[in-house]
This record gives structure tokens, sequence and C-alpha cells, in this order.
């Protein structure tokens, strides 16, 4: 599955800034600058070690996922990510401030209207789910 990995430009230019050029890892889809894809994975993902070459550099979205955001449903963890059933409360409340962050800056760069009553919202229901866990 590709990942559809938005880009924001400071994520960019940090890639850029480790030697890598804009051509081999973005890529302009759907209104957005992504992550590219090669064979059906990010082109930073190591086939052989199974780890990002530039984890320690990652986009945002790297780092809030398995957390995303969903124009219909808010936020919610992704079903598709094999590890998303592994995310802890923990996780969740300190990947809802940082998802919180890359919307105000998706806003801000793409010219894109994010509903943040949704989005307080989908928090109330995600922390409601980790209550119950307890």
């Amino acid at each position: 599955m590709d990942t559809e990995m938005i880009l924001l430009k400071e994520d960019i230019t940090r890639i850029e800034s480790l030697g890598y050029k804009r051509g081999f890892f973005v890529e302009w889809r759907n209104g957005f600058y992504r992550l590219k894809n090669k064979e059906g994975r990010c082109v930073f993902y190591d086939i052989e070690t199974g780890r990002c070459r530039i984890y320690k550099y990652r986009p945002l979205g790297c780092k809030i996922y398995p957390l995303i955001y969903d124009e219909e449903y808010g936020i919610r963890v992704d079903t598709e990510c094999p590890y998303g059933h592994l995310i802890t409360c923990q996780e969740i409340i300190e990947g809802i401030e940082l998802l919180k962050l890359f919307l105000k800056k998706l806003e801000r760069y793409y010219n894109r209207k994010v509903n943040w009553r949704l989005f307080r919202r989908s928090i109330n229901n995600l922390l409601q789910k980790c209550k119950d866990l307890v």
C-alpha cells in the first residue's frame, strides 16, 4: 500500500539538508506535496533493514502516525497500519498535540480549512476509549 504522507515545507527543507534531491522524495498529488513511493513503499524505507533511512529526520506526519486526521471521522488510528493496535494511550495523547500542530501548519501552507469542531469531538472519543481500557 502506497504511503499518502503529506509533507510540510519544513519537512522538505529538512530532508533536502540531508543531501536528498526534492525530485527523489517529493511528488505533487491531490493538492499536496507527498512522500514518493517506490514499489509500494516510502522511498526512504530500507527493505534490507526494515527501517526508515531518515527516521531521526522524518516528516512530522510520520512522527504522528498511526494517528491520522480523517475529514469525515476526525482523529483516528489508521486501521491499515499493521502496528496500529499497539499504540498506547500515552502515545495517543502525545500524538494529538503533534497532530494539532501539523493541521495548523497544513492550513497555513496549503490553504486548507480543518474542521476543528470535529477535531475536538474526535479527541474526546479517542480519550474515552483510553479511559475504558483502564
